[in-house]
């Protein structure tokens, strides 16, 4: 599967608040492809779990719906009909999403279920036909190391997740991982500091890249990233979509 990254931008808006509707609105201009749907793909049943839209202008919708996490539920038990032998859907964690190996980070209530909006969010045409990807960062940079899985190179910067809770949660801590890069000998320590307290129903994440490490090669990787709880949208990000080809 190749991906060919055209980057379209977008300007953003948002009410997100508890009075709110709890509905993301942006607009991507130069926008191509027609009506699409926003949503996810699972690939043990091929069925898709829409939650918002793209007109043929380029405006987009997305939805935080309040029983998010039950929607979540029901397609669990879905792909459960349809998983191999020996497979076993569960939903996944506070601690188990926000895990760390070096054991550094401390939680409350840790096995509160949760339920995110993926950083790269499918696009659709039809029922199944995925067009391509989208994500709100602060950068092109930032959104191609994500597109490319991380061949590509990062910048500093931010990039944003939706995060839904059925019980209130909170994450703290640095975590630490040693990176070993291209070239023998060459390794850096990549940290992510934690400042979360999650509460129930839906979460703004901001993820920070306040320092990058460059390699001897030149491939550039996220080094010290803060993440922490926000209310409102920060002014520099956009939307960027990657087209699938």
């Amino acid at each position: 599967m190749k991906t060919l990254y055209i980057i379209f931008t977008s300007c953003f808006l948002l009410s997100f608040s508890a009075l709110s509707q709890n509905l993301i609105e942006a607009n991507i201009e130069n926008w191509e492809f027609g009506n699409a749907k926003i949503g996810t793909l699972d690939f043990i049943t091929g069925e898709t779990q829409e939650f918002g839209s793209i007109d043929k202008s380029g405006n987009i919708t997305i939805k935080l719906e309040p029983d998010f996490l039950q929607k979540m539920k029901e397609q669990m038990e879905k792909e459960q009909e349809k998983a191999p032998e020996g497979w076993k859907a569960s939903l996944k964690t506070v601690s188990r999403t926000f895990s760390c190996l070096s054991d550094d980070l401390s939680f409350e209530n840790g096995d509160t279920n949760l339920s995110s909006l993926s950083k790269q969010l499918f696009v659709f045409k039809g029922d199944k036909e995925i067009l391509g990807f989208l994500m709100p960062a602060s950068n092109e940079a930032i959104a191609n190391y994500f597109f490319s899985y991380g061949e590509k190179n990062t910048d500093m910067g931010k990039y944003l997740e939706w995060t839904y809770l059925d019980e209130p949660a909170v994450v703290n801590g640095t975590c630490s991982t040693t990176i070993f890069g291209q070239t023998e000998n060459e390794s850096y320590k990549a940290t992510k500091n934690y400042s979360l307290d999650l509460q129930k129903g839906w979460n703004l994440i901001e993820y920070h890249i306040k320092e990058v490490f460059e390699e001897s090669t030149g491939k550039i990787h996220p080094k010290t990233t803060e993440v922490r709880l926000i209310e409102n949208i920060p002014s520099e990000i956009n939307w960027y979509f990657s087209p699938e080809k």
